[in-house]
């Protein structure tokens, strides 16, 4: 406990000092070196609300995911989810590496709407290796350079009626195997790198559902979603995404990016195959009581909220006081009623010192659209290069 109170005071410390340097959202991106990936996710419906492909401020990140192709189960491969929507924005993204040529682009297959068939295509050696085939074709298609898989969930989980199977962690392994081998067939055939990562959830449950040491020997880096620790699902309002457990109590069960993280390292791991997830929204959770300003709270309904709409709705709102719990690493709103857990630039400086403390791979972001301006963007590098 002494030991990571230490670390936590010098990650802290660490933030502030970089966060007086005065940087502004719009400052030249640092080189980026080994220990400095940068992932934003880029969603498909982000352009719905005026975000486009041009607003994506591709010069501070190293790997853009765009979000989210779909399985077709009847040919055993990916497809786009939104063909006229979708084929625009590649377009769009493949005009950007003409100006950003070091910005690596993964399309990201399943999420919670589109993990359905995962475990029908990871099944048999012929599905597996017809989805891995379709997998190259489809970046060759339309100019990506890796596939990045969001399984939600192998074995169980995910929205209702997901298809499962206890054979689903084995499976995982070889899916992943057959993608692998067949991206380093390309490469002999082209000679460039192709990738391949994946995005896991933050807890030891998760990794009980994966072989992750062999899984660990097949991709680029495994995106750690350390989010949604707490939502609207429970019964109390609480933080999203808190870096440490907050030692006060708590009526329900208590979840952090640190356990998180740690389970990863616990499961063999190692640092610099994890990229740190942090989320660019929060939960706002209504009709909560005044006490603790609305922590560990019922509340009347709950839902999430992206940081424009926080920043633009909230923050300067005189209803509302803000507040930072130093235990938890995190900010929180509480007024008439609210209370409203989010990040802000402190926390994300934080939880990015916090990825390089550890020496992992660096940090991601879910997704880009909800910070518009980039101001979250920019503290999770000044966090993670120190410039």
């Amino acid at each position: 406990m002494k030991k990571k109170n230490i670390a936590h005071s010098l990650i802290a410390a660490a933030v502030l000092f970089l966060a007086g340097t005065g940087l502004r959202a719009e400052a030249a991106p640092a080189k980026l070196n080994k220990g400095d990936t940068v992932v934003g996710y880029y969603t498909n419906w982000s352009s719905d609300k005026g975000y486009n492909p041009a607003d994506i401020p591709a010069g501070k990140l190293t790997h853009l995911n765009y979000a989210f192709a779909k399985i077709d189960p009847a040919a055993n491969t990916i497809a786009v989810a939104n063909p006229e929507k979708d084929l625009k924005n590649f377009e769009q993204l493949r005009n950007m590496k003409k100006k950003y040529p070091g910005l690596k682009t993964l399309i990201s297959v399943g999420g919670w709407d589109y993990s359905t068939y995962f475990s029908v295509v990871a099944a048999t050696e012929e599905s597996r290796n017809q989805f891995a085939a379709g997998c190259v074709d489809f970046i060759l298609t339309h100019g990506f350079d890796g596939v990045d898989l969001d399984w939600e969930y192998p074995v169980s989980g995910g929205p209702a009626g997901n298809i499962n199977s206890p054979e689903d962690k084995r499976n995982f392994t070889l899916l992943l195997s057959a993608i692998r081998n067949q991206l380093n067939a390309q490469t002999q055939r082209d000679g460039k790198k192709y990738y391949l990562t994946i995005a896991g959830a933050a807890n030891s449950n998760y990794l009980n559902k994966i072989e992750a040491q062999q899984v660990v020997g097949l991709v680029d880096h495994i995106f750690v979603m350390a989010y949604d620790m707490h939502g609207s699902w429970d019964t109390y309002s609480d933080f999203g995404a808190p870096l440490y457990n907050p030692q006060e109590r708590s009526p329900q069960y208590k979840n952090s990016v640190h356990d998180g993280v740690q389970a990863y390292l616990n499961a063999g791991v190692p640092a610099d195959k994890l990229v740190l997830g942090m989320p660019f929204y929060g939960y706002i959770y209504e009709g909560v009581g005044a006490a603790q300003e609305g922590r560990y709270s019922t509340f009347s309904s709950a839902r999430s909220i992206s940081y424009n709409s926080i920043k633009g709705t909230y923050l300067n709102n005189p209803a509302f006081s803000s507040f930072y719990h130093e235990g938890a690493a995190v900010p929180y709103l509480y007024g008439n009623g609210i209370f409203i857990s989010y990040e802000n630039s402190r926390s994300i400086g934080t939880k990015a010192a916090f990825a390089r403390n550890l020496g992992l791979a660096g940090v991601g972001i879910w997704e880009l659209s909800h910070d518009s301006a980039g101001e979250l963007l920019e503290s999770a590098r000044v966090g993670l290069i120190g410039a």
